[in-house]
């Protein structure tokens, strides 16, 4: 199956380079017009950028399309992104109501920060110090919270581990879905914010009590992989907020815990859960 826009290849084998090519075919520039009738054209840029597409073990296979890595037409190629969990000085989680305006999730509630590092920018290819990069430029895209917050480093954000999650659910008309392996930060921080309205409807701040509220709600409209993060590691992380050594003591940098269909045994035909060229 090939993805219909741009995609990458690695040239010359596991250690070769990634190269340009072209699919053919495909979803991708034929059903535009159709995919994004009458949404904000914001939304349709953001959706040409290129994401990382990665095997089951995150290693670099090639990239695509947001577009093309998230239409279930193409399967739904494993890709790289990040959540970042930030917490004010009173330990409260800062929550963000995805804007009505988004493609992919409209409307759901989510934590504060959750994107791609891009295949287009060399330093976010760079495993966990590539995900931090991202997530410093996205916290300012979608929150306004300034670059310069952070150390250069912005090693405050915090790497605890890696998710594998696939999920059909929430979907424009059932076109889109996620799958992805999700890079999972923590920091605790007082920062200003100055959300953009292209991409957050609302924020909140919200106590463990009230998260635990918030999961328990059936009616509740909240992200799955955020779902995920929150089910397995909240109760271990939030007691430690205060401590940040021990909080740094369990991040995992060996493991990528999988979720739901992620943990499903992949097909021989696509070991790695790729639809590419």
């Amino acid at each position: 199956r090939t993805l219909g826009a741009r995609v990458w290849r690695r040239e010359g084998g596991a250690g070769g380079v990634l190269g340009r090519g072209m699919a053919s075919g495909g979803a991708g520039e034929k059903l535009t017009d159709t995919l994004y009738a009458g949404l904000d054209e914001e939304q349709r840029r953001l959706m040409r950028e290129e994401v990382i597409l990665v095997d089951r073990e995150d290693a670099i296979v090639g990239g695509a399309s947001k577009q093309d890595a998230h239409l279930r037409a193409n399967d739904l190629p494993l890709h790289r992104a990040f959540s970042v969990l930030l917490f004010d000085s009173q330990h409260r989680m800062l929550l963000q109501q995805r804007a009505a305006s988004k493609i992919t999730f409209p409307s759901f509630w989510t934590n504060a920060c959750c994107s791609h590092p891009l295949l287009s920018i060399e330093a976010e290819r760079d495993g966990v110090r590539g995900a931090r990069r991202a997530a410093v430029r996205k916290l300012h895209h979608e929150l306004g919270i300034a670059e310069s917050a952070w150390s250069a480093s912005a090693e405050e954000l915090t790497y605890m581990t890696r998710v594998h999650y696939r999920s059909n659910e929430g979907s424009d008309c059932g076109r889109w879905g996620e799958h992805e392996i999700d890079y999972v930060f923590v920091a605790v921080k007082d920062v200003a914010l100055a959300p953009s309205h292209n991409e957050v409807d609302a924020t909140r701040y919200v106590t463990q009590d009230e998260l635990r509220a918030l999961m328990d709600d059936a009616n509740a409209k909240v992200t799955p992989w955020f779902k995920h993060i929150v089910t397995a590691f909240a109760d271990r992380w939030w007691p430690l907020l205060s401590d940040s050594v021990a909080l740094r003591r369990l991040a995992d940098h060996t493991t990528i815990h999988r979720f739901g269909a992620a943990a499903e045994a992949p097909s021989k035909s696509e070991p790695a859960g790729l639809s590419v060229a």
